[in-house]
């Protein structure tokens, strides 16, 4: 099975992240943030332009942020909790969306 990648392309660099490696994806702006467990790397582009490339793993309950669902360890209290520390406060209406989908996520996993 090929390994799945976006395509980096900023000023200094051009290259590609696999998205096993992305713990979440932020939108500020103009820029798309991809954090993985060693780098944030910042490019000018849209959301709707990184979603092409990433796959059914990829939460998409807020407009701002995409989260790698293998990246997350517990939703709770609005809250987002995933490896490396990192946590994401959401709206109640985006954390209750992103609780149903991790839920159906992770049962599909199981029975997988």
């Amino acid at each position: 099975m090929m390994r799945r990648y976006i395509p980096i392309e900023t000023k200094k660099e051009t290259g590609r992240v696999y998205l096993g490696e992305i713990i979440y994806i932020e939108k500020q702006l103009r820029k798309a943030i991809l954090v993985t467990k060693t780098r944030h790397i910042t490019m000018y582009c849209g959301m709707e332009e990184i979603k092409q490339y990433t796959d059914e793993r990829f939460l998409d309950c807020h407009r701002s942020y995409l989260f790698n669902m293998d990246k997350i360890l517990r939703m709770a209290d609005q809250c987002i909790y995933m490896e490396r520390g990192y946590c994401v406060n959401l709206g109640q209406e985006s954390f209750r969306r992103g609780r149903k989908q991790f839920r159906n996520y992770l049962q599909g996993k199981k029975d997988g």
